[in-house]
């Protein structure tokens, strides 16, 4: 759903019954970067310093209707897509009562701990959220959530099951293809105790890809005399696919410590099991935040379906899912400075190393010459 302009917003909000009651916010993010000129999976900088990779604008309406019932519906213009507006999230939300609320539209999908502000550079202390953890590029699904609060003894728990569907340009770093998530199922949890929190989340879901590469090795396999039903194990067709993760935080008003963790895989398919993790610490002392973090990412490398195939094809097999391997860590070192009640200056260096990645969009290092990259940004966040 894209937008040429904003006006389309006013005109939402006139149509709403008069008596509704509506609140507009927004927020944003204006950051300029520079880095290393490497053909690196979504490298947004090189040497030129770039302003619109990262820059970013967002309107939201929320509008109460009455009898329990409201509308939010949000906006985003992204400096990466020359700044064409898109309805980010657009969804009807009923609270049953003061514990459940049931939501259906276009909705967040509450992969990570700052899946619900992903956009909101304000809410979290990095510039972006880390890559070696934040790594899938799609982050909306179009269906219907449950939101449930409750409290164990001082423990307070907030549950979020969902379940809808995703139709998407996948890949979009290495083998951009559109494509589908059917039957999406999942549920987060998150608890909370003092300055402690914690959540684990699990989604599964039917994978449709046709990436034309995949679809062209199967093919030609086929007419070399290899069943559908082996060459099926290297198509994204209607494959299970699923995601795990979790992690836990800590924050007394002083120190800050974040770690997550995930694991992302789809079953019978030309494709790799990710992982994927990091750690963050960072000390508020008044309006200055200083912080580090380290993360890593790598791919688990597949030796069983290749050897499904009869044995002059097992070689091929092989090398094509060894081409889909990839590591690299990730150490950033930054400060964030709140110099005004909405608004946070921040300074980030991102060192990338380790880098290894064989897939034939990128090819950057090898297992015996891994490659590095420096990355610098500065960038403001705003609410309002």
């Amino acid at each position: 759903m894209k937008l040429r302009s904003l006006p389309v917003v006013s005109l939402l909000i006139v149509s709403l019954p008069l008596s509704a009651e509506v609140t507009i916010n927004g927020f944003g993010s204006v950051v300029v970067g520079v880095s290393d000129d490497l053909n690196f999976r979504n490298n947004l900088y090189d040497k030129d310093i770039g302003f619109k990779p990262q820059s970013k604008f967002a309107l939201q309406a929320m509008a109460d209707l009455g009898e329990n019932l409201s509308v939010t519906a949000q906006i985003l213009a992204k400096g990466a897509d020359d700044f064409d507006a898109n309805f980010e999230w657009a969804y009807l939300s009923y609270a049953v009562n003061d514990s459940t609320t049931l939501r259906a539209g276009r909705l967040r999908i509450p992969f990570y701990r700052y899946s619900d502000y992903l956009d909101v550079g304000f809410a979290y202390p990095f510039i972006s959220p880390p890559r070696t953890m934040y790594s899938l590029l799609f982050s909306t699904y179009d269906g219907v959530s449950v939101l449930h609060n409750f409290s164990l003894s001082s423990i307070d728990v907030s549950v979020n099951a969902y379940a809808g569907r995703v139709e998407e340009t996948f890949f979009s770093t290495t083998t951009p293809t559109a494509g589908k998530l059917n039957n999406a199922m999942g549920i987060n949890s998150q608890l909370s105790w003092q300055s402690f929190t914690a959540y684990a989340t699990y989604m599964q879901t039917d994978v449709n890809i046709p990436v034309v590469t995949v679809e062209g090795l199967a093919a030609q396999l086929n007419q070399a005399g290899v069943p559908v039903s082996i060459t099926d194990n290297l198509r994204i067709n209607d494959d299970k696919g699923t995601f795990l993760g979790y992690g836990l935080s800590y924050d007394d008003g002083s120190l800050v410590f974040n770690a997550e963790k995930s694991r992302v895989d789809i079953d019978d398919s030309l494709n790799l099991v990710n992982n994927q993790w990091y750690v963050n610490l960072g000390y508020r002392v008044r309006s200055l935040q200083p912080y580090v973090y380290y993360g890593e990412a790598e791919t688990d490398r597949n030796t069983t379906t290749a050897a499904m195939f009869p044995a002059p094809f097992r070689p091929g097999i092989q090398a094509a899912f060894d081409g889909q391997m990839y590591e690299f860590t990730e150490t950033g070192l930054g400060i964030r400075w709140d110099f005004h009640d909405s608004a946070a200056l921040k300074a980030e260096y991102t060192k990338y190393d380790d880098i290894w990645d064989r897939n034939a969009a990128t090819q950057v290092g090898s297992q015996d010459h891994k490659e590095s990259m420096d990355q610098f940004r500065v960038g403001i966040d705003f609410i309002f």
